[in-house]
């Protein structure tokens, strides 16, 4: 009597031989090697340890690759930057000789927009942008107020700005108390400028000193500002749909819209906890410096997700899903009484090892999900395809290729939670273990019984 299933479609596979395969049916054969044949599956399964390690060392080589060709496309560009300042500097005398205290802003105000773009070398991608920004605001000093140094000599007093990298810096106008100043390069370090602004009244800087500076700085990937006035205002804006705000101080407006988004930030002294004003005299200034330096906020730029990530989280389940393979056949082997051959447990399994170097092959090119998708119908549509010509029963292929694909899908979930990730992954490793128990539960009963 033939057999009476449903061959597969013609194609490079071929169809399966059909009729019975007697050899197939050998129940005594198939639980007398059973403990042989798990064995053989657990000592498989590390095997392919191998080949994963290796896709994790490329992934590794892949991701630092992107981070130079990054650094190289900024470097000649402009790097990070933060903007610190304007900062009035006044020289003292002390009791150890000369000192300089510093002065912060009693009211800076700043209007920017950025023109980010992205740049390319090769398949590799950076984000770079050009920042016009207006500093507005007021120095103000009360005589004898807290904090002020004795001995200041207001006649040498300096103007200071920095930022993150300077190379790409074009002042337009600058300002001070209504008289135009020029930056030269400080001494302090090579992305920190100096303006002599010569003398000012202490009663002109008791009632607020006004300063105005435009500027067009280019940077890449993030821009940041510190809170450096008593009271400090910053609006930015950029045609950029997926901004990503850092720092201590979050914007108390916000509107993103399509391609596009509006910030706005107010920070007052008592939120940001330190004084205006600060003297290398007690070691003051550089404490004041460094929190302010460490109150930075603003904004990143954020890049379309690498498939480096995804697909270096991916390998921690590789041998998961080797091992769900051969419990599937082996679940196949038990409940259908058929023999797969070690060869057809070995190559399956060998296709779910090189999933993840599949995905990261097409990851680079096409990003993380389109390649994911891609990736996994492939091998689904080929393992169940062998599957099928392994075990002569389209029912148990189709088993087969919607177990997989389950899986499949069920680790993308996993992967897009992070925060998940551990619970899930220890519920999928419950949940087969508790297959494989139902699978097995009669395997001695079996045996007695075959005659």
């Amino acid at each position: 009597m033939s057999d009476t299933s449903v061959p597969p479609p013609a194609g490079a596979w071929g169809a399966p031989p059909s009729g019975p395969a007697p050899a197939r049916r050998l129940p005594r054969a198939l639980f007398g090697r059973l403990p042989l044949k798990t064995a053989g599956m657990a000592l498989l399964a590390l095997v392919y340890a191998l080949p994963l390690a290796l896709i994790a060392d490329l992934v590794g080589d892949r991701s630092r690759l992107l981070e130079r060709t990054r650094e190289e496309i900024t470097g000649s560009w402009g790097g990070m930057q933060t903007l610190v300042g304007p900062l009035l500097l006044m020289p003292h005398d002390s009791a150890r000789g000369k000192d300089e205290a510093v002065l912060l802003p009693d009211q800076l105000d700043i209007e920017a927009a950025l023109a980010p773009q992205v740049r390319y070398r090769g398949m590799f991608e950076a984000v770079v942008y050009t920042l016009d920004a207006t500093m507005r605001g007021r120095f103000r000093l009360a005589p004898g107020g807290a904090g002020t140094p004795t001995g200041l000599r207001w006649e040498r007093l300096k103007l200071r700005l920095s930022a993150g990298d300077l190379r790409g810096l074009r002042l337009d106008t600058v300002m001070i108390d209504g008289r135009p100043v020029a930056f030269e390069p400080s001494a302090q370090g090579e992305n920190t400028i100096d303006a002599d602004i010569g003398a000012i009244d202490p009663t002109r800087l008791a009632e607020g000193v006004p300063f105005e500076i435009r500027l067009r700085l280019n940077g890449s990937e993030r821009i940041g500002f510190v809170p450096a006035g008593t009271q400090t205002d910053i609006k930015l804006a950029a045609p950029w749909p997926d901004p990503g705000f850092y720092g201590r101080f979050r914007p108390v407006a916000q509107r993103i819209g399509e391609g596009q988004f509006d910030a706005h930030w107010q920070v007052s002294i008592l939120s940001r906890g330190f004084g205006a004003i600060a003297t290398s005299a007690d070691d003051s200034r550089d404490k004041l410096l460094q929190r302010l330096g460490e109150a930075a906020f603003g904004v990143q730029l954020v890049q379309p997700v690498t498939p480096y990530r995804g697909v270096d989280r991916m390998l921690k389940y590789g041998l998961l899903i080797v091992g769900c393979t051969f419990a599937l056949y082996l679940a196949f082997e038990i409940a259908g009484r058929i023999i797969i051959h070690p060869i057809q447990y070995a190559l399956s399994g060998a296709a779910m090892a090189l999933f993840p170097l599949l995905l990261l092959a097409v990851g680079e090119h096409l990003g993380f999900t389109p390649a994911y998708a891609a990736a996994a119908v492939v091998v689904v549509i080929q393992t169940a395809l062998y599957t099928w010509h392994a075990t002569l029963r389209p029912v148990l292929a189709a088993l087969f290729g919607g177990a997989i694909a389950a899986l499949f899908a069920y680790l993308y979930l996993l992967l897009q939670a992070e925060s998940w990730s551990l619970l899930g992954g220890s519920l999928a490793l419950f949940a087969i273990l508790s297959g494989l128990m139902y699978a097995t539960r009669n395997i001695g009963r079996r045996e007695s019984a075959v005659p």
